[in-house]
């Protein structure tokens, strides 16, 4: 789709079918990283992890996605990092946007814990 956005293909855990969202994505090394909130169900489909399918770069790749385990100090960093590539993001996050400055660490760690980091990993 684009250098930011791919599109996640995957099966639901309960209802046994296909779904198809856009998500904006970050790399980091051979995977591919997606934030959401808890809200936006989509996630829970790929705990303990499950096949995917991503088209990303107008490439169609299968990967596996699962949620990324990390302690607050790494989540911290990974979602600073993602929001200096997307600042525009901020908004989905309940943060202000800025595309100026980067956004305090306070203002990170108090949405923190609504943060969902979603890693696709090849198989």
């Amino acid at each position: 789709m684009s250098a930011s956005i791919l599109l996640l293909t995957f099966t639901g855990r309960k209802s046994g079918q296909t779904f198809t969202t856009p998500l904006r994505y970050v790399r980091h090394n051979d995977s591919l990283r997606c934030f959401s909130s808890p809200e936006a169900k989509w996630w829970s489909n790929l705990r303990g992890g499950a096949k995917v399918e991503v088209v990303v770069e107008g490439k169609r790749e299968h990967r596996i996605g699962r949620l990324l385990n990390v302690d607050d100090d790494e989540k911290l960093a990974i979602f600073r990092d993602y929001l200096l590539k997307n600042p525009g993001d901020a908004a989905y996050h309940g943060l202000k946007p800025n595309r100026r400055n980067p956004q305090p660490d306070e203002a990170l760690q108090a949405v923190l814990p609504d943060v969902v980091i979603v890693e696709l990993t090849l198989p």
